[in-house]
């Protein structure tokens, strides 16, 4: 797998930070035509995305191959990407929200990391999916 970035999305993905309150990191990432990380606020949500892209298994594999959000704490996902779990928790996050990057990047994905439990909610999707068509612009 390579990986590669846009340098210009980091300042976006910085700011959406900014607006989603316990957001920590924020990274995106697509597994077409080629696995990539494309942005990252911190080198562990970057390593974090190689990971699932590198063994094509993972919430943000998920959400760019389903084209489904996923929003949720370690505890509720941990059957379904035991691998992710043990992984996010060594890095101390404990909650996600990942969302489509589509139609920009079909088959990516934006993906937030919390330290603390229960960190986001529907209003921060909604947040997140209206900030993307300025967050994925070329």
């Amino acid at each position: 797998m390579t990986t590669y970035e846009i340098p210009s999305h980091a300042p976006q993905l910085s700011e959406l930070l900014r607006y989603v309150p316990h957001a920590d990191m924020a990274v995106l990432g697509t597994t077409a035509p080629e696995p990539a990380v494309l942005a990252h606020t911190d080198e562990r949500a970057r390593s974090l995305e190689v990971d699932q892209l590198r063994i094509g298994k993972g919430p943000s594999v998920e959400v760019a191959t389903s084209q489904r959000a996923v929003l949720a704490d370690l505890s509720q996902i941990r059957t379904y990407w035991p691998d992710f779990a043990r992984r996010a928790r060594e890095l101390r996050l404990h909650s996600l929200l990942i969302v489509p990057l589509d139609p920009v990047f079909p088959a990516g994905a934006l993906s937030l990391y919390a330290h603390r439990s229960h960190a986001f909610d529907d209003h921060d999707e909604d947040l997140v999916r209206r900030s993307l068509p300025t967050l994925t612009r070329r």
